[in-house]
C-alpha cells in the first residue's frame, strides 16, 4: 500500500492555527471524520488522545504521526495537517511540530498500518522534503511534493 493511494488532496490542510496539541489532535480528528464520512469525530479525537497519552507520536524534526487503530472501520485513513508556527507536541527532539500526520486504520490492519507509519518515517527523514512540504502554498503542491518522495524514497 502506497501513501499516495491513501491520501487526497481534499484531505490535507495547509493551516492549522490552534497551538495547542490537544486542539490539533481534535481539529484533525473532527476533519477526517467529516471528510470521510466516518461518525463521530469526537470519538476519533478521543482514542487519538487516549493513544498520544501512552506515547508521543512526535517522531522529531517537526513531525507527529498520531495514530489508532479502531473498531468498525474497514479501511485506513489519512489526513494532513501543516502548522507554521508549530505546535509543542512533546516530541522526542522536544521541538515543535509542524506537519502532522494522522492516520486511523482497522483494528485487523496491522501490517498496512505499520507499513505506512515505516513510509512516512522514511519520506519524512529527508530535510529536502520537509522543507519542500513548508514551503509550497497549495494542498495540491502539497500532495505533489508526497507523491514525488515517495516515488523517489521508497518506490523508487
Amino acid at each position: 500500500m502506497k501513501i499516495q493511494d491513501l491520501l487526497h488532496k481534499n484531505a490535507i490542510l495547509t493551516d492549522i492555527t490552534p497551538t495547542d496539541k490537544s486542539e490539533v489532535l481534535r481539529l484533525m480528528a473532527t476533519f477526517m471524520a467529516t471528510r470521510f464520512g466516518l461518525p463521530d469525530g469526537d470519538d476519533i479525537a478521543q482514542r487519538i488522545i487516549e493513544r498520544e497519552s501512552e506515547m508521543s507520536t512526535g517522531i522529531g524534526y517537526g513531525i507527529a504521526i498520531p495514530h489508532a487503530r479502531i473498531a468498525g472501520i474497514e479501511e485506513l485513513y489519512l489526513v494532513v495537517g501543516r502548522s507554521v508556527p508549530g505546535v509543542e507536541f512533546n516530541a522526542i527532539d522536544e521541538l515543535p511540530v509542524h506537519l502532522f500526520f494522522m492516520m486511523l486504520s482497522p483494528k485487523n490492519t496491522s501490517a498496512e498500518h505499520t507499513q505506512i507509519l515505516s513510509k512516512l518515517s522514511r519520506i519524512m527523514s529527508y530535510e529536502e522534503v520537509r522543507s519542500r512540504l513548508m514551503e509550497v502554498s497549495t494542498t495540491e503542491q502539497f500532495y505533489d511534493v508526497i507523491v514525488k518522495s515517495e516515488n523517489k524514497y521508497v518506490d523508487g
